[in-house]
């Protein structure tokens, strides 16, 4: 129509109305298809078409500017669940000690999906199968016809939710969960506590009355390995060997095994020593303070003091290993921090092998000031294991061919044993080397044995009837003997 005046109409003061149809069916590719749900005359939800749809937390969740309103929430809230913390009831029939079980769960809420997966934390001797006790999936609830499922606003905390029958009382939740729905203006009320077990109560109260008949001392041998496994203690040591025949100054390592108190020796040798290429002094073991002869390192006598341990080595202290004397001259940094973690230590010079030397020689010369009495002869023992004095020997025969030869005997302090070696003597047309092995030698009238008494320069010692002459030692030997004449009665400065 033209717009002339009594020919145009004011539409924006009529109330005009909708009657509009929405049509269900479509064509799609030249067939008939259902489109959908669609409202009735109008615009107006047909009866029915409220209940049928199924509601989602999407609608309810906040939207970030960061990551835009266009992204789906799989990706949005993708790794966010909302952890709440419920328990349920369970009858127990046909006991006497309890009519109940208070059971606690765990709610996982996934943001992503709505779905919900329920789990049971696991209780030592509990004797109930435990742990996931729903899978994960989006669980309907109960009396919906339409199959709705549990969204967002259907978990808080002081509510009742029934999953198949059962139902779960929540009673707290985690931060983030507090924080998301805070976020989304829910409401949460303050956590409570779940309420007492009477059989876990009763249970308690006769583990606790319960003590052992035969208590025994803790085994912490497993605890002590998993806590020190492959954690091992270094020790730079030298053992003075220069009293023995081709003996010098041997360096040594130590390592200290903290997983089970092990030990095993390692010997540092130099180039072109004209040593054997193994470097294995002692396997790994236990090695007990004061060597007993015939012991094993398993007898049920034998406790953890008579072993070494880290407490006993320290940098300046001479260890008798198996009764070798190692001097302990430094360590590696690992064994440093461990010391200083576990024993305040600070001070951590190290020892040097030079002014060792010395001492020791200054200490040979000039004597030892202990003196040991002749009755006390098993202190005696144990204070010179592995220490022993050299003579110079020859044979007393008529033989022409045996007069020129030379024996060094060694006496063994310890144990008062004897062995014998021959030097090689070049063009002498006779095989040196070991003459006697170690043993204890008794005397021509085979009823007593040889001590140190009987040692002395100018003494006749027969072995195995092979006469040997003293005539001479060497100065250790002669300190030796000067120094201790309690043992040593017949010697003569």
């Amino acid at each position: 129509m033209p717009m002339l005046p009594g020919h145009s109409f004011d539409f924006e003061k009529m109330v005009i109305p909708n009657h509009r149809k929405s049509h269900a069916f479509d064509f799609c590719n030249s067939v008939s298809v259902f489109a959908g749900e669609r409202p009735g005359i109008g615009g107006k939800i047909l009866f029915g078409q409220a209940e049928a749809t199924i509601a989602s937390s999407v609608d309810k969740y906040p939207h970030s500017k960061a990551i835009g309103d266009c992204v789906p929430a799989w990706l949005a809230f993708d790794r966010k669940v909302l952890r709440f913390y419920a328990y349920f009831q369970e009858a127990v029939h046909e006991k006497r000690e309890e009519q109940y079980r208070v059971r606690r769960v765990n709610i996982y809420f996934y943001l992503e999906d709505d779905t919900i997966h329920v789990s049971e934390p696991k209780y030592a001797n509990s004797g109930i199968p435990q742990g996931v006790m729903i899978r994960r999936h989006r669980i309907p609830k109960s009396g919906s016809l339409n199959g709705q499922h549990y969204t967002v606003s259907d978990l808080n905390v002081e509510k009742e939710v029934t999953f198949y029958a059962r139902t779960f009382k929540i009673v707290g939740c985690d931060e983030f969960t507090r924080e998301f729905l805070t976020s989304i203006n829910v409401d949460v009320p303050s956590s409570s506590g779940v309420p007492e077990d009477p059989y876990q109560v009763l249970r308690a109260e006769l583990l606790g009355r319960m003590k052992a008949t035969r208590p025994c001392a803790p085994n912490t041998q497993l605890k002590k390995f998993l806590e020190n496994d492959r954690r091992v203690l270094r020790f730079y040591c030298i053992w003075d060997d220069t009293n023995t025949v081709f003996g010098d100054v041997r360096h040594m390592v130590v390592h200290y095994y903290l997983s089970d108190d092990t030990v095993d020796i390692h010997e540092r040798i130099p180039a072109n020593s004209g040593r054997p290429s193994n470097s294995m002094f002692l396997r790994r073991c236990r090695l007990p303070k004061n060597k007993t002869p015939g012991a094993s390192a398993l007898s049920p006598s034998t406790g953890p003091e008579h072993y070494f341990s880290e407490r006993d080595f320290t940098l300046g202290a001479v260890l008798h290993l198996n009764g070798r004397p190692f001097v302990i001259c430094d360590c590696d940094e690992f064994t440093k921090e461990f010391y200083r973690e576990n024993y305040g230590l600070e001070s951590f010079e190290p020892v040097r092998p030079e002014d060792y030397l010395e001492v020791a020689k200054d200490a040979s010369t000039a004597g030892h000031k202990e003196i040991v009495d002749v009755n006390q002869e098993k202190g005696f023992r144990k204070l010179y294991d592995g220490l022993f004095l050299r003579f110079l020997a020859v044979l007393k025969t008529s033989k022409q061919v045996d007069s020129d030869r030379k024996f060094v005997i060694s006496l063994y302090l310890a144990d008062a044993s004897l062995s014998v070696f021959e030097p090689h003597q070049r063009n002498s047309g006779i095989m040196g080397g070991k003459f006697l092995e170690k043993s204890k030698i008794k005397k021509p009238d085979g009823i007593s044995y040889y001590e140190t008494a009987d040692f002395y320069i100018g003494a006749e010692l027969t072995f195995h009837s092979h006469t040997f002459l003293i005539q001479s030692a060497d100065e250790y030997a002669l300190v030796f003997m000067g120094q201790h004449p309690l043992q040593f009665p017949n010697y003569k400065k």
